[in-house]
């Protein structure tokens, strides 16, 4: 399924292939291809489920854009912590296409898990993390490849791959050039937010999922945030300002991360994720991780349903 007239596109149906047929294209290390099969995967084994987009071209925190293999991402298929000591990120999944069997289109798929309401894992905290256990996350700077912005490649897959729009990448050239240019010449990028403050304020609502918030305005979130736009070492960018104002249901609460840079657990205080904000990817050249940003309370204000 990894030549290219066979490759998987976006809306494609395909079924997860049981365990024990994953586990028998693994190597010593658990990884096919660089990536692991990590255990939170087991629920989506046997279902059919729809691909959202190919990860052609992933963004790894702390490093660029970068060309991923030969692997897809699956609607609603998102590590929910369980076997990480409740990590929050929620990432979507990475899934080989040798894990995958493609059906007809016309085959109907599985109900998405609906992660507001589901039931958060239990799951022991230990005293320490240990950042040898396996992570997609962790494992992608030793699974991807170099990626030039001037390769002009990349942006013929996005649209071919029907992972965006002609538009959309349109746009993602656009900031990629922008940004590339403030970079050379020690300007900000594209939507950067800068703030005034030395120390910032931390903010505690304590959300819960379910719950109504409304992004602050722009000049609001301002106001909380350092020269390099953070609040207490947390970033806020372009992806999360343009929903200033908007109002969204709590996904779920941040008290726990893992670091992709070094793979060791990072507890967090006052923060959440929103529903419906994942990244567009576009002013990161078109990543597909959509990702949910982490959001500071001090950004956010409850609303009565």
């Amino acid at each position: 399924m990894n030549k290219t007239k066979d490759a998987l596109r976006s809306g494609d149906v395909v079924e997860v292939l049981g365990e024990d047929l994953i586990r028998a294209t693994l190597g010593p290390e658990g990884m096919y291809e660089g990536i692991p099969f990590v255990p939170e995967m087991r629920r989506f084994t046997g279902r059919r489920l729809r691909v959202f987009k190919r990860a052609d071209k992933v963004c790894i925190e702390g490093g660029y854009v970068s060309r991923l293999r030969n692997t897809v991402l699956l609607d609603g298929a998102r590590c929910d912590g369980s076997e990480h000591e409740g990590c929050a990120r929620m990432c979507l999944l990475l899934w080989k296409e040798a894990w995958l069997r493609r059906l007809p289109p016309t085959e109907p798929v599985d109900q998405p898990i609906d992660w507001m309401n589901i039931q958060e894992p239990e799951y022991c905290r230990a005293d320490s993390y240990d950042s040898n256990r396996l992570c997609q996350s962790t494992a992608l700077p030793r699974a991807v490849e170099p990626l030039r912005g001037w390769d002009i490649r990349q942006y013929v897959r996005d649209v071919t791959s029907r992972n965006f729009t002609l538009w959309q990448v349109t746009k993602a050239i656009f900031f990629g050039v922008f940004n590339m240019i403030m970079r050379y010449t020690g300007g900000r990028e594209f939507g950067a937010s800068v703030g005034q403050l030395v120390k910032t304020p931390e903010v505690a609502l304590n959300l819960q999922p379910g719950e109504l918030v409304e992004v602050k305005s722009k000049n609001e979130i301002l106001a909380t945030i350092d020269p390099q736009g953070r609040n207490r070492g947390l970033s806020i960018d372009f992806e999360m300002i343009r929903h200033a104002g908007k109002r969204f249901r709590v996904l779920r609460r941040v008290d726990r991360i893992v670091l992709e840079t070094t793979g060791t657990m990072r507890e967090i205080r006052n923060t959440v994720l929103l529903e419906k904000t994942e990244c567009e990817g576009l002013c990161r050249r078109g990543c597909t991780r959509s990702s949910y940003p982490m959001w500071r309370e001090a950004w956010l204000r409850r609303v009565s349903n």
